[in-house]
């Protein structure tokens, strides 16, 4: 797996620390704890340092957007560590915002969802799957997959009648999309249960929201709203 998103999300926050122009020991602290966490060595900080700085560019370019919004929620419990956030560096945070494309219902979670025992989850190599996708009315299941695969995971893609059929153990995490009919979401949860149980995780738009109270009383444990994110993936294993 390539390192250039860690060491560049190190590089990110780097910058974060020196905008306002006084580094903090807090600031230090967290700086130290991240390179831990995204497992980037670093044999001399002061080196590493001059060569942020005389780098000078505006961000340094994360391919995979899961580990780019990581960097950004770090940069916010970064920027918040020294108990307060300057306006320099709530506006370096908000442009790498704009960078990577962050909306702002996104935004808005991000600031919710900086819980720093899982800032660096997208980092961490996972070792996750498969993970079992039933196909039907699973109309975004490519990003969903993406985000999964972005996770480590490996993803199979069966119809629920194929996968009802098969012969095999069924101890993967499965996840199926619910239905515009909330009938057919429940028939399929009942069927898919006898065979997944604890393991069975059903995917929904904003739209079938009204469905969830539905799952949870035919016995199905978790739920999850599209759009997927990292931590989605997290707590679908988890529930398997």
């Amino acid at each position: 797996m390539s390192s250039t998103d860690n060491l560049n999300c190190l590089k990110n926050l780097m910058q974060l620390m020196c905008c306002d122009g006084d580094i903090h020991k807090q600031e230090k602290a967290f700086l130290y704890t991240a390179a831990k966490e995204l497992a980037v060595k670093v044999d001399d900080w002061n080196a590493l340092l001059k060569e942020v700085l005389k780098d000078n560019q505006p961000f340094y370019p994360m391919e995979n957007r899961d580990k780019a919004i990581a960097a950004l929620k770090a940069m916010i419990v970064m920027a918040k560590a020294d108990g307060k956030v300057d306006e320099q560096e709530k506006r370096f945070a908000l442009q790498f915002a704009k960078t990577i494309g962050v909306s702002k219902s996104e935004w808005q979670q991000i600031i919710s969802d900086t819980d720093t025992d899982s800032l660096f989850t997208p980092f961490q190599q996972q070792i996750g799957g498969p993970l079992i996708a039933i196909t039907d009315d699973f109309d975004k299941l490519d990003a969903f997959s993406q985000v999964a695969r972005d996770h480590q995971a490996l993803v199979q893609t069966l119809a629920l009648k194929a996968y009802l059929q098969a012969a095999e153990d069924h101890s993967s995490p499965v996840c199926f999309h619910a239905a515009p009919e909330k009938e057919t979401t429940i028939t399929r949860c009942e069927l898919l249960l006898n065979a997944a149980a604890d393991g069975l995780v059903c995917v929904l738009n904003r739209y079938q929201g009204h469905q969830v109270k539905y799952l949870h009383e035919v016995g199905l444990k978790k739920c999850v709203i599209e759009p997927i994110y990292s931590r989605d993936i997290t707590e679908i294993f988890a529930a398997s």
